[in-house]
């Protein structure tokens, strides 16, 4: 029926180029409301940014460096010495490696594949005569994972995003890797996005966080202020960024990351005699070491060329956790009362971190 009304209106076109119907009227203007559109409107989804957030590193390499501070260990060697004795920890480095690899990027999806890796080192004036100090003065702490990431817009204004995690820390070397200790970090959140400047959502994650496993519920917020220099970024209570934007070239920031990790530490356990007690508290298998730091400070970070960019940041490290369990992986609550196998205290100290970076476009 359509194509005939088409033909309709050309030959009535071609027979008005002849004479002129002096019997025409408003009425019979075309209208375009008779009509339906060959097709609907393409549905429309929201994005995954909001205006002037910080880019996102494709590849990255970063260098952090701790000054010198103390480990209060608990004596777990000598059983005539003193039940705590002090480490002085010269330094302690860390550089790692992060590579973001998006596999899908449509409208209507976007997923992403994340690989980190970090290596921690302790240099210690002093171990105080203590296996476990000794035992990080002459291991790598290595960290690494893979983060699949799901962003899915579920039209203009609502969102859901997923991340899954699969990590393997631990003292390892190359020849003692054991992925049975392997660690599944998830989180998932439903958000709203208001506007091209407002982010915002509500979830729960399964993290290590605070050392050990926990379950907290998350927050995330995304919110560049209308005047475009100001913002915020935060995922609570993992992280924060309170943003200023000079251009689209350089920003600053203050806020805060919490950085947290269960590490095996099957290389240490292997170096002590057996049976062993500390007390009388019989030590197994499945060492852990529940690590868990708030790094607080200023950063800033600038574009150097085309898509690289540089950053360097400079804070506070503030130790949350840094005691050992057995029994491997368990859940352990914020605030338990739960007694780990020995408790160490670790010293607040300065930092910096400088970094390198590929953005995405």
């Amino acid at each position: 029926m359509k194509y005939y009304i088409f033909l309709g209106i050309l030959l009535t076109g071609f027979v008005s180029q002849a004479q002129v119907d002096t019997t025409a009227s408003d009425e019979d203007e075309f209208d375009f409301s008779d009509f339906e559109p060959a097709a609907p409107p393409a549905k429309a989804y929201c994005t995954n940014k909001v205006l002037g957030q910080s880019p996102t590193s494709l590849l990255g390499i970063y260098y952090n460096h701790q000054f010198p501070h103390t480990l209060e260990v608990a004596n777990n060697l000598d059983q005539n010495a003193p039940s705590r004795a002090d480490a002085e920890i010269a330094a302690a480095q860390q550089i790692a490696f992060v590579g973001n690899f998006p596999l899908i990027s449509r409208n209507n999806i976007l997923i992403n594949l994340g690989v980190t890796y970090q290596q921690q080192r302790y240099t210690f004036d002093n171990t105080g005569s203590n296996a476990f100090a000794q035992s990080l003065e002459d291991n790598t702490l290595h960290r690494g994972n893979i983060t699949a990431t799901l962003f899915k817009p579920l039209n203009s204004k609502n969102f859901v995003l997923i991340q899954a995690q699969t990590e393997l820390n631990g003292d390892y070397t190359a020849d003692n890797i054991d992925f049975g200790n392997l660690r599944f970090p998830i989180a998932a959140l439903y958000g709203w996005k208001s506007n091209d400047r407002l982010m915002y959502g509500f979830g729960l994650s399964r993290t290590y966080l605070g050392g050990a496993l926990n379950y907290v519920p998350i927050i995330y917020y995304y919110h560049t202020f209308q005047n475009q220099k100001w913002g915020i970024e935060a995922l609570l209570p993992a992280r924060a960024l309170l943003r200023y934007r000079f251009n689209s070239l350089s920003y600053a920031g203050i806020g805060f990351n919490v950085n947290g990790a269960s590490y095996s530490l099957d290389t240490y356990q292997s170096s002590l005699p057996r049976p062993f007690n500390i007390g009388s508290v019989p030590v197994s298998n499945d060492l852990e070491l529940r690590r868990s730091e708030i790094r607080a400070g200023l950063q800033y970070a600038r574009q150097l060329s085309g898509f690289f960019w540089m950053s360097v940041e400079a804070g506070y490290r503030i130790n949350y956790s840094y005691s050992v369990d057995q029994g491997g992986d368990f859940l352990r609550f914020f605030g338990s009362d739960d007694p780990y196998l020995f408790e160490n205290g670790l010293g607040n100290t300065p930092y910096f971190t400088i970094g390198l970076s590929y953005v995405s476009p």
